[in-house]
């Protein structure tokens, strides 16, 4: 007798909240009071009201074993359970599993009884948010303080922690063996070998002999087959066999993204024969394999000997609601067709490793996989390195099969287990698995543009270089709408050749902390390699409240609900906001935040440091609205954005200037993103008006070497006439068009800038001493302008204010910092208190604006959202509105669930003067950039007639 029983269907429930079961004996007892319960499913989503301090709950199943066909092995197979189980059979104890990312399988031969209603009891232990603890029940040594652990300490992964869920969520089988039976199988495809090994494991008596019927199939669908006597000495033993295969053809039989070859190997034990012609066999083990190498040498990704950019996602398949987001599995083969179609190469398993069923979509169409453990953020604790350990056999194991896993990750950020035994759980995984590169904690480095940035030597062990690459993964949070200087410094990041005789210029104040911009260039001596960078999405709003259920999700479904609430009421404020409805803000809101991350992705792939980029991420997650789709997988609209991004071969811009005055030259610089290897290239660089009319065109031959080919600087001049205009880029191959690019260019017309300049009293440049300020002060101007207030003493202070409150002068704050607002709010002079927020979008969603009726709109050629060709001047820092202020810019910013509004640009009485607090960037452009040319004399103007 082989057979495979499934146990799914029906089961009994008891929650166990008031910690009973242990002590009364449930599993064997069996209470009454239980309620039933589908199997596979999780409680969060399978009742309707479930309390979130319902952390332990006694599932129970009855099932008999025909006692005329006892089979002589008797096993059980649970396929994954969340998160802790202890099971017992007709009351006595089988053993206990932790973790709901591996199956488990327990021995009932001990236990069973044939031919009579047996009773099978699982308890499984989830993390209530009443008490914020797994529950380990009978695990509990006499005398050892260890029943209950912090989730903290133990591999349970993002998702888990954030939206825990219980249950048994996979399949249920019971398995009916005869004398011998296959208990497991690895598969170790060599491409240069040609050849494959598998590694058999029997469950089997000594001394037993069988034969193996082993069938494989190609990727054309051709089938061989061969049986092998197999003598078994030892009990449980285990076998390996090494199969050659023939006249492999790259183009039939390699796995690649473009074509995902699979072959197909069953392997059968022959049974007794029923008769001479039919033998029995026991049931089949069943695995795909493929043909392909992946390997990190110095940081760059190579499949099958050839350079590949990642081009990645991070992906979950957990929600809100508990559990899988779908246990459909066609549900899932199209939202990651959706993936792959988009033109995204790789995804990140995000925080918690992906189900072998999403692994086999994943084989078959051709996407590669970055399984992450669900190591995140853990303790060092000696319990829970000890279950990592196992953690790592047992996923590694299951799992190395799957041709699209191309490496593995220990853990998403630097949790203190892996900063503490780094080595030693790289070199876990190594030995269950050579083939494969293994990063051992993604994102070792965190910079945003929000003052952040911290590091920790992350590495990364590839397979045939020795050299383990430290700092090998980087995350940003970088600003929206980036400015040509900061695309320039993305295109040389951690590049020790753009480190010239100490002259390194990091372009923005808020990018980093102090450490980052004070130590950048020994941070860069210490990056050994080349690194894979993560991006983090700007906010994308969904065009109405995502509606996710469950007990887990109301404290999200609550925040969801209040963003869009706070949104609302900010759209309806006629005197704050300058949009109709929620549709018109999203419109600008997802343009803005779209057009930022592509200039962000193509700095960053220019890069030749960088060996691909992450985006995180692909679907919402509660009230996180960085998704591409939301939450329940439906699309936002982001088609063209996604294809943009993630097109293989083409031009990458930076350093680009989208603001010029007539007839100027605008220089950039250009790289060849070539997976397609292309050799002879041409590029054509046009200025496109309006109305679609070429003004002026201009080609360039070059060679296309390698996977990233630097093409150099390249100038063109601006049109004659003011106005808005495109910089298309088209590459092309053969004579046909490759890939097209286009930049927004907007022409301003020359201001008399010098003028205005003249009628200020510039303090910053003019003092270095009191003296020297005072004697600048003496001026006959009337504008006192200053971007750092700090910096003057009491007596300039003084001065200052005599001037301006009591003269009649104007006060032109300019680019106020934490520093300048302490100087202001702490002042005796002024009665005003103000405060500041960060505005970059780094961590969220920003936009600034002109009000309506602004009069700085003519300067800005009619632009009142400030976008990419505004990105010159659009601040890091808004600041309050204060009373009876004249507002001529302001900004909006959702982060964190939280919607601010801030002010870029204010007039405010004070005595006889005025005060001018001014957040645009506009002092360095002076006399180089006409947009901040034309507002700053705009200003001056509007400040002295």
């Amino acid at each position: 007798m082989n057979s495979i029983v499934s146990l799914n269907g029906d089961w009994e429930l008891l929650f166990d909240t008031e910690d009973m079961g242990i002590i009364n004996r449930w599993y064997a007892t069996y209470p009454s009071g239980t309620q039933k319960i589908q199997v596979p499913s999780v409680w969060e989503k399978y009742f309707d009201k479930v309390s979130l301090s319902q952390d332990a709950a006694y599932y129970f199943k009855h099932f008999t074993v025909d006692a005329k066909q006892v089979p002589k092995r008797i096993f059980l197979r649970f396929e994954r359970i969340s998160m802790h189980a202890v099971f017992w059979l007709n009351g006595k104890y089988l053993g206990s599993h932790f973790g709901a990312y591996t199956p488990c399988i327990l021995d009932l031969s001990k236990a069973i009884k044939p031919g009579e209603d047996n009773v099978l009891c699982v308890r499984v232990a989830n993390m209530g948010s009443a008490n914020s603890r797994i529950d380990f029940g009978r695990e509990s040594k006499e005398g050892a303080d260890d029943r209950f652990v912090r989730p903290s300490e133990m591999p349970v992964g993002l998702p888990w922690t954030e939206y825990p869920f219980g249950g048994i969520y996979g399949n249920v089988d019971l398995i009916l063996g005869g004398a011998a039976f296959i208990s497991g199988v690895q598969l170790e495809p060599d491409l240069d070998e040609e050849r494959v090994a598998v590694d058999v494991s029997f469950n089997n008596p000594r001394g037993f002999s069988t034969r193996l019927r082993i069938l494989m199939r190609n990727p054309q669908g051709e089938v061989s087959e061969l049986v092998k006597d197999v003598k078994l000495e030892k009990e449980n033993a285990s076998s390996r066999f090494i199969f050659k295969i023939r006249n492999l053809n790259k183009d039939k039989n390699f796995w690649t993204i473009e074509k995902p070859n699979l072959y197909t190997i069953e392997l059968q034990l022959e049974g007794k024969a029923k008769t001479k012609q039919t033998p029995e066999h026991s049931f089949s083990v069943v695995k795909n394999f493929a043909f392909r190498k992946f390997d990190c040498i110095k940081g760059d990704f190579y499949l099958n000997d050839s350079i590949i950019k990642i081009q990645g996602v991070s992906y979950s398949q957990h929600w809100s609601e508990g559990g899988l987001w779908t246990s459909d599995e066609a549900k899932l083969r199209k939202d990651l067709e959706a993936i792959k179609k988009a033109g995204f190469n790789t995804i990140r398993s995000n925080g918690a490793p992906l189900t072998d069923a999403a692994l086999d979509i994943c084989d078959e169409i051709g996407l590669l996989v970055m399984q992450e453990f669900p190591i995140h953020t853990m303790r060092s604790t000696p319990r829970g390195l000890e279950a990592v350990y196992k953690l790592i056999e047992e996923l590694v194991t299951e799992q190395k099969h799957h041709p699209c896993i191309v490496s593995w990750i220990l853990g998403s950020e630097n949790c203190p287990l892996v900063l503490e035994n780094g080595n030693k759980l790289l070199n876990a995984v190594d030995g269950y698995d050579k083939c494969r590169p293994v990063i051992s904690n993604l994102n070792c480095v965190y910079l945003s543009n929000e003052e952040e940035f911290h590091k920790d030597t992350g590495k990364l062990m590839g397979v045939t270089n020795e050299k383990i690459l430290l700092y090998a993964s980087h995350r940003m949070h970088l600003r929206m709408s980036p400015n040509a200087a900061l695309t320039d410094f993305l295109a040389h990041y951690c590049d020790k050749n753009s480190i010239v005789e100490d002259e390194v210029n990091i372009p923005d104040t808020t990018l980093g902390n102090s450490q980052f911009q004070d130590e950048y260039e020994n941070f860069v001596e210490e990056t050994n390699g080349k690194i894979l960078v993560t991006l983090k999405n700007h906010a994308l709003l969904p065009a109405s409240p995502t509606d996710i259920k469950g007990s887990r999700s109301i404290k999200n479904n609550k925040a969801i609900k209040q963003t869009f609430k706070q949104l609302e009421a900010f759209i309806d404020n006629r005197d704050l906001s300058i949009w109709r409805s929620l549709e018109a803000f999203n419109a600008d809101a997802h343009r803005l935040a779209l057009q930022s991350k592509l200039t962000q992705i193509n700095a960053i792939q220019s890069n030749p440091l960088v060996s691909g980029f992450m985006l995180d991420q692909w679907a919402d997650f509660g009230a996180d609205f960085c998704g591409l789709v939301d939450e329940n997988r439906k699309t936002k609209g982001f088609d063209s954005f996604m294809k943009a991004a993630t097109t293989p071969t083409r031009l990458l811009i930076t350093g680009f200037e989208p603001i010029s005055a007539p007839q100027t030259e605008i220089s950039f610089q250009l790289a060849l993103l070539n997976q397609a290897r292309l050799e002879d290239i041409e590029i054509e660089i046009s200025i496109v008006d309006k109305s679609g009319k070429t003004v002026s065109s201009d080609k360039h031959k070059a060679k296309g070497q390698t996977s990233l080919t630097p093409l150099g600087t390249f100038t063109v001049v601006a049109p004659k006439a003011p106005g808005d205009y495109k910089l298309v880029l088209t590459l092309s191959a053969l004579g046909s068009v490759v890939s097209t690019t286009n930049e927004n260019l907007l022409v301003l017309e020359d201001s008399d800038v010098q003028s205005a300049m003249s009628q200020v009293c510039f303090l910053d440049n003019n003092a270095e001493t009191t003296a020297d300020a005072l004697a600048a002060l003496a001026g006959p101007e009337k504008i006192i302008f200053t971007a750092s207030l700090s910096s003057w003493n009491d007596v300039v202070l003084n001065k200052i204010v005599e001037l301006t409150r009591d003269g009649g002068k104007t006060l032109f704050l300019s680019d106020l910092n934490p520093e300048d607002l302490e100087t202001f709010n702490s002042s005796h002079h002024f009665t005003q208190t103000i405060e500041s927020h960060f505005t970059t979008g780094a961590n969220g969603l920003s936009v600034h604006y002109l009000v309506n009726g602004s009069e700085l709109l003519p300067e800005f050629a009619g632009h009142q959202i400030l976008d990419d060709l505004a990105s010159s001047v659009i601040p890091s820092i808004s600041l309050t509105e204060l009373p009876n202020a004249q507002v001529l810019a302001r900004s909006v910013t959702i982060a964190n669930g939280e919607l601010k509004t801030g002010v870029d640009l204010q007039i405010v009485p004070f005595g006889n003067g005025r005060l001018v607090f001014n957040q645009l960037n506009l002092f360095e452009g002076l006399e180089t950039n006409p947009l901040a040319d034309r507002v700053f004399t705009k200003l001056v103007q509007m400040l002295t007639k």
